[in-house]
């Protein structure tokens, strides 16, 4: 068996419009932060990166240090969660990343497992998809070897996450095939969806 070197990111960078401007990783259920919910699930990993943008203030920033995390800066401003793989993929030390976002508090270890048993030294990109064909390229893993693909992407100010998985080898696993729920795949984007999620009573928290 293959040990492949990969490392965590969560995307921070985020302009954050549809949550009013408030930042959706510091956001809190059951006095945790959607950050620290990610991170205490990424633990396994010796490095875990957060992508970041300029907005933040050094003070942001040295608490983000202070939880052990390493900061990677968009390279390129306001393209998405893209520029922050980019910049993350250009800086890390591993081959291999383990990506998600800061508004994705559900994920949990057995997404990460499925993940890093589907990938290998062939494999640029492992994603989840449903029965649907969805893709879910923010619970993925990125390979390195996509760099190139991503820089004449954004010379074409192409940013869409879809046509970088269909131009690398990837590997699709369809969540429906494994003993995953979908619900850990799901996303917190507006106020109402936030309101909703603390008016209930959750097991993934």
């Amino acid at each position: 068996m293959i040990v492949l070197d990969i490392g965590a990111l969560i995307l921070m960078g985020g302009k954050n419009s549809r949550m009013n401007g408030n930042v959706k990783g510091l956001l809190k259920l059951n006095n945790m932060t959607f950050l620290e919910k990610i991170k205490e699930t990424l633990d396994d990993f010796s490095s875990i990166y957060l992508s970041i943008n300029d907005k933040f203030s050094k003070n942001q920033k040295q608490e983000f240090e202070k939880m052990g995390f390493k900061l990677i800066e968009d390279i390129y401003k306001e393209i998405g969660p893209l520029g922050g793989i980019y910049s993350s993929l250009l800086n890390c030390k591993e081959e291999y990343l383990f990506i998600t976002a800061c508004d994705m508090p559900f994920i949990t270890k057995k997404n990460i497992k499925e993940l890093c048993d589907n990938i290998n030294k062939d494999i640029d990109i492992a994603v989840f998809c449903d029965k649907d064909e969805r893709l879910y390229p923010l619970c993925a893993i990125y390979s390195k070897k996509v760099i190139l693909i991503i820089e004449e992407m954004i010379k074409q100010k192409n940013y869409k996450l879809s046509y970088l998985i269909d131009k690398s080898n990837f590997v699709k696993i369809n969540i429906e095939d494994t003993d995953i729920e979908l619900e850990t795949l799901s996303n917190i984007n507006t106020p109402q969806e936030y309101d909703s999620l603390k008016n209930k009573i959750t097991i993934l928290f």
